[in-house]
């Protein structure tokens, strides 16, 4: 121990007693500070010890005894080496106790010595690090705000030099404070008693035989009132980690005549399935005041869900596709099966297919692509089977140029939206309570810009649109509509009147003059008519009114009340209850009996180091494949490491080839590796297919749909095997595979032969095989390509092999019916070999053996 420590506490002994002599302290409280004060300068802590207050009661004096916080003993049976105390039965004892001749306090020690170092610094403890009534005050308006913890901590050390507050009780008192605000209610119970204070509309359901919730649907006021004033697009998506039970959001925006995007309605669903999609649209159609308010215009993804869900809700609407997620996955598709050098030209066309003016030039573009592609099926295939056949009239222009809307043939704005809401949230392990109270803030401050868009429309005039051939239109219409007017000015100078080349689409789909139009009022010395101009953008106001003397009649509720009256007359106490419990649902909801769903617990599959409740979207598919390639970019090497590479390259092919029997080794041309990482042998398939090697994971899909939908066939070559050769095409991730995820043949063979129409030859150190297709045979035009040969080696590894076509083979040597046996595997194959007498080795001798089998 310190003895020159201790020393200070002796000091602090004396001049405590000499001061409490001479000073007497108004109040308990002022005694106490002083007490705290005293200590803190000299490294002690003072608390309270005990305390007692005259009452009248016999025996009960006004006295306050102050001590070390590190006096007496902690008390625990635990013996646990992570648990640890401060407490070292320090005697330092203090007594105060009022005057008694007079008003005051007094102090006198009874005890002055520590046993103990005293403190260097008071930083980080925890009893002074507590927030004061101020303090907490503050944090709680900060928290309320959504200000980070860090931040509130750095504010009350600005606010207060002397503060010694840790993070760890700026978290407990947030914690505090969240709980205060809930109270005795369960969390489903706050959520509707904060959306009752705020006047939203919402629906609630639960699920089968439950209290449990299953959807909820809220929406603003204000939102409604937008709703039924710009009612002419919707633009639904859902989004992902956004609470803690994982229940997905849908969430559905509109436009405003000023282009800005408001909300409509949000949605927690238990799946994403059909029926939910279905009850959340039916509550979005009783939004709108009539049925002639209906939107004319709803875009979304391909989610076959959500899109059947539309069909059957909005059966009169038009449904258009997301155009940049089309282009972004069929841009996708082309990496993966496009040749680099050729991928820019094939999207360009893409591009001229989708922003096509008519169908001519539509079937014009399509040709094209057809042609340019020609060697590319599967590509082509995707495109047209995936988009346009089924598709073409969603998200084409010659067909979306037909629809009013405005401009919105993307979901980038629920996306924004999306992107918006998550910054309030700030996390995904909240539960609904704090995503309502997202949404609540998200929504205050988006009708506040919105007004003010409108007010600075009404107010404001743009020097740019200060002529008089604006003149008419100035405080009537929005800027946003006279900057796309401006936009079709710019076009009479290269159309003029003719209407043809104008192709007038903005007419169509945004309701507004376009070029050829604008020139003949500029020809004629006319200003542009208001008439002219759709009342979409004459709409620069919120204050839409959803009540008339026809509704109010309609939701007249006397008869309603009388039945529900005798209702209550003619049933028993049980049945009344029950009744009673349901309607103060619903007109008290925070009295519901509905119960949060359960968490959703992860139980496959290792933890990871992320963070597994941030807020970001997974990446898309598309995405996944712009990263392979950039990583494949990024792995290139230098010409020097070329040079290295070409002749390990060289090595590692001769000792690939070592690894197959001799009789073999004159008919392979080459080797070509491929990376090591449980994917081998698709990369090796997808590379001889003439993709890309990075479309393994293609591969993989498309070998267990062909299973999916040949069942019943594969079930004999499989043995009954089925599920299990598909469990080892499914992968849980990206990345290096185990094992049982490699590809293992003679399985995968047939499928590999029968899938993509080809001859596969795989050739090992112990047994060489064939495989062909089991429902056709290849074509005379492409079976040059129609040979595919993979090699497996080191007993854990599949590389490409190329055969030659013109090395000699006597027909009736001894090895070349052992090439026979061991490669084919069929005595059909040797027979046809044998009855030809087939002088050289030529992928068309494997052909004509096919077609023998065949006729026979």
């Amino acid at each position: 121990m310190n003895h020159h420590r201790l020393n200070i506490s002796y000091s602090y002994m004396v001049n405590f007693y000499l001061k409490h002599i001479l000073q007497v302290f108004s109040s308990r409280e002022a005694v106490f500070e002083w007490a705290k004060a005293i200590g803190r300068q000299n490294g002690i802590l003072i608390v309270t010890i005990r305390s007692d207050k005259a009452n009248g009661i016999r025996g009960r004096k006004d006295k306050l005894i102050l001590g070390c916080e590190r006096g007496g003993r902690y008390k625990s049976e635990s013996k646990k080496s992570v648990t640890c105390s401060h407490k070292e039965n320090c005697p330092f004892t203090l007594r105060c106790v009022p005057l008694s001749v007079g008003e005051g306090w007094k102090i006198s020690v009874r005890c002055g010595t520590h046993n103990h170092e005293l403190l260097d610094t008071v930083t980080g403890h925890s009893y002074l690090g507590r927030l004061n009534e101020e303090e907490r005050k503050f944090v709680n308006d900060m928290t309320k705000y959504k200000l980070a913890p860090r931040f509130i901590l750095n504010a009350l050390k600005v606010r207060n030099k002397t503060n010694v507050t840790i993070p760890s009780q700026i978290y407990k008192a947030r914690s505090t404070y969240r709980s205060s605000l809930r109270g005795p209610y369960t969390e489903m119970q706050h959520l509707l008693k904060l959306i009752q204070q705020e006047n939203y509309v919402h629906w609630t359901r639960r699920r089968e035989n439950s209290d449990i919730l299953r959807d909820i649907f809220w929406t603003h006021p204000d939102c409604i009132k937008l709703l039924n004033t710009f009612h002419f697009v919707l633009i639904c998506d859902s989004t992902y980690k956004t609470n803690r039970y994982r229940l997905p959001l849908l969430e559905i925006v509109g436009v405003t005549s000023t282009s800005l995007t408001f909300s409509v309605g949000f949605a927690y669903l238990e799946k994403e399935r059909q029926d939910n999609f279905i009850w959340a649209f039916e509550k979005v159609r009783m939004l709108f005041k009539s049925e002639s308010l209906i939107s004319k215009v709803i875009v979304t993804d391909r989610d076959l869900a959500m899109m059947n869900a539309i069909s059957v809700v909005f059966p009169t609407s038009i449904h258009l596709l997301c155009r940049f997620h089309i282009e972004k996955n069929v841009g996708a598709r082309c990496k993966q099966y496009v040749k680099k050098d050729r991928q820019e030209e094939v999207m360009d066309l893409w591009k001229k297919i989708v922003y096509s003016t008519s169908v001519e030039e539509y079937d014009h573009h399509l040709q094209q692509f057809e042609i340019l592609c020609a060697d590319i099926i599967l590509f082509v295939d995707y495109v047209k089977d995936s988009w346009l056949t089924p598709y073409k009239e969603r998200f084409v222009n010659v067909w979306t140029n037909r629809v009013m809307h405005l401009g919105n043939t993307t979901s980038n704005r629920v996306e924004s939206a999306h992107w918006r809401l998550k910054n309030m949230l700030q996390t995904s392990f909240g539960d609904l309570c704090k995503s309502w109270d997202a949404v609540n803030m998200m929504l205050k401050n988006q009708i506040c810009i919105i007004q003010s868009s409108f007010q600075k429309t009404i107010k404001d005039v743009e020097h740019g649109y200060n002529s008089q051939f604006f003149q008419n239109l100035h405080h009537c219409v929005s800027r946003k509509c006279m900057k796309l007017i401006d936009n079709q000015l710019e076009r009479v100078k290269i159309v003029g009147t003719n209407k043809t080349e104008c192709g007038c689409s903005i007419r169509t789909t945004h309701g507004l003059p376009c070029a050829c139009e604008l020139a003949k009022l500029q020809i004629n010395g006319n200003a542009i008519p208001l008439d002219s101009i759709h009342d979409f953008w004459k709409q620069l106001s919120i204050a839409h009114e959803l009540e008339d003397e026809e509704s109010l009649s309609d939701y007249d509720f006397s008869e309603e009340l009388e039945a529900m009256k005798a209702y209550m007359k003619t049933h028993d106490i049980i049945s009344q209850r029950i009744f009673k419990a349901k309607v103060r649902e619903v007109v008290f909801p925070h009295t519901t009996s509905i119960l949060a769903p359960p968490e959703k617990v992860r139980t496959k599959g290792a933890g990871k180091k992320k963070k597994e409740f941030d807020t970001p979207r997974d990446p898309s598919y598309w995405e996944y494949v712009d990263a392979s390639q950039e990583s494949a970019k990024a792995r290139q090497p230098s010409q020097s490491s070329q040079r290295s590479a070409r002749q390990q390259s060289q090595s590692s092919q001769h000792s690939f080839k070592t690894q197959f029997p001799t009789y073999i080794r004159p008919y392979i041309e080459d080797i070509v590796d491929v990376v090591a990482d449980g994917n081998c042998g698709f990369r090796a398939i997808a590379a001889l297919l003439g993709w890309t090697e990075e479309s393994w994971a293609l591969v993989r899909s498309q070998l267990d749909k062909e299973i999916g939908l040949h069942k019943d066939v594969y079930s004999n070559v499989f043995d009954d095997n089925v599920e299990s050769v598909r469990n080892s095409l499914k992968i849980s991730k990206l990345g290096a595979q185990g094992k049982d995820k490699w590809m293992s043949l003679p399985d995968l063979g047939y499928v590999i032969a029968t899938l993509y129409n080809v001859i596969l030859v795989s050739l090992s150190r112990n047994l060489n095989m064939t495989f062909f297709p089991l429902n056709k045979s290849p074509s005379k035009e492409t079976f040059g390509q129609s040979l595919l040969a993979i090699g497996f080696v080191n007993e854990n590894h599949w590389v490409q092999i190329k055969l030659k076509s013109d090395c000699p083979l006597p027909p009736t040597s001894q090895k070349w019916k052992d090439f026979c046996s061991d490669t084919a595997k069929s005595w059909e194959v040797a027979y046809a070999a044998r009855m030809k007498h087939w002088e050289r080795i030529d992928p068309s001798f494997i052909r004509s053996s096919c077609i023998s089998l065949n006729e026979d």
